[in-house]
């Protein structure tokens, strides 16, 4: 049947697409879908910076058809450029499919910095070539930029008094930059820093406590890059290094060392060897001291409550008699010992100076020798030369 058109009427939209629809009736054809479907990509996730060279994933296609299923690769410089073969900068086929439900392919080739890429891939089994999949795009980042290396942090010393100073010194080197141009940032817990740049002096702490004490230097590198849109980024390069200083405060540690030794002499109930226990194992002076305490603990029977000491004066083995490079050093210290003789009931009061050596070593002071000296300006009594100390 046909319509019927009044004279000067043209024929509608809608008749002509019927009458198309009835034409093509009988004879029309439908793509058949692929028995393979496409696989997706899973990285490089689609914008984002890639290493180089950049392994791509993607997530395994499924298939109905037969034979073994193995994978294509195309990488880029263009959009438009995937497909033409002879524009593709890197391609693959017959990647075998991986376990795990994806699939890699490396790539290889030489890649630009600070450029966009794009990628596809598609599954192929048997025959059958599957559709590709869709286009992801990676950006490779700009030229590498080395970071600095810290050759070298040198002290000129890593031992400190309480409020001393150590003097740092950084050796740092680069390929690209200046190292004169970088950020020096000099940390630690106690203790402040003085100065800029590769050279600082650090002035310790008024208390030793901590003893150790980690002084850190971060070298910062700041620079500027190019991404793939032209834009410029900045960036950042860093480097550490530590070292370790080791705080005293000698006349408090020298002083404590003396009078805790001799509060422990003066206490009868305490063992010779308890009393020897801050003195150093490489002075024979521990081994006479231990001697000296048995002789006086087996004749003499000593009162603490009227015993006395003191510290006078401490002198270090060191120009201008300071303690901060000393190794050795010497306490003396008035003391009376009230005292009883077991064997005569006799009480006397043995009253002297205690000359008290010390010795630096694993970091700390240690007492090395005792000796029980006239009192200055003056001589021993009789109670006082027999007195073992």
């Amino acid at each position: 049947m046909s319509a019927l058109i009044g004279p000067g009427e043209r024929p509608r939209a809608w008749l002509y697409a019927a009458a198309l629809a009835v034409a093509s009736c009988g004879s029309a054809t439908v793509a058949p879908s692929s028995p393979v479907s496409a696989p997706t990509l899973v990285s490089p996730p689609d914008d984002t910076v890639a290493a180089q060279p950049p392994m791509l994933t993607v997530n395994n296609a499924t298939s109905t058809a037969g034979g073994t299923r193995t994978y294509d690769f195309q990488v880029a410089d263009s959009q438009t450029a995937l497909g033409a073969g002879a524009s593709l900068l890197a391609s693959s086929t017959g990647v075998a499919e991986g376990a795990g439900g994806q699939t890699s392919y490396q790539l290889n080739a030489t890649l630009a910095s600070s450029k966009r890429y794009f990628w596809r891939a598609r599954a192929v089994q048997g025959a059958t070539d599957g559709p590709w999949s869709s286009v992801f795009r990676f950006q490779t980042d700009a030229a590498p930029n080395a970071p600095p290396i810290i050759q070298s942090l040198f002290m000129n010393t890593d031992r400190a008094e309480v409020n001393g100073q150590i003097q740092l010194t950084a050796v740092v080197v680069d390929q690209e930059a200046d190292p004169a141009s970088f950020v020096y940032e000099w940390a630690s817990a106690g203790g402040a820093f003085t100065g800029s740049g590769a050279s600082v002096v650090w002035r310790a702490p008024g208390s030793a406590s901590p003893a150790v004490q980690e002084l850190k230097l971060t070298v910062i590198e700041r620079y500027t890059v190019t991404d793939a849109d032209g834009r410029s980024q900045s960036r950042e390069n860093r480097a550490t290094a530590m070292v370790t200083a080791y705080l005293n405060d000698s006349p408090a540690e020298l002083s404590a060392l003396a009078l805790t030794f001799l509060d422990d002499f003066v206490h009868s109930e305490r063992s010779p060897e308890y009393c020897v226990r801050n003195f150093s194992d490489n002075c024979r002076g521990k081994a006479d001291e231990l001697g000296d305490i048995q002789r006086n603990r087996a004749a003499y029977i000593i009162d603490p409550t009227r015993s006395s000491f003191r510290i006078l004066s401490i002198s270090y083995n060191t120009p201008g008699n300071t303690p901060g490079q000393a190794t050795f050093a010497t306490v003396l210290a008035p003391c009376a010992f009230a005292s009883t003789e077991k064997a005569t009931g006799i009480f006397g009061v043995a009253t002297g100076t205690c000359r008290l050596t010390n010795v630096y070593e694993g970091r700390q002071w240690r007492l090395c020798e005792s000796n029980f000296l006239p009192p200055l300006n003056s001589v021993f009594d009789a109670f006082s030369r027999r007195f073992a100390f």
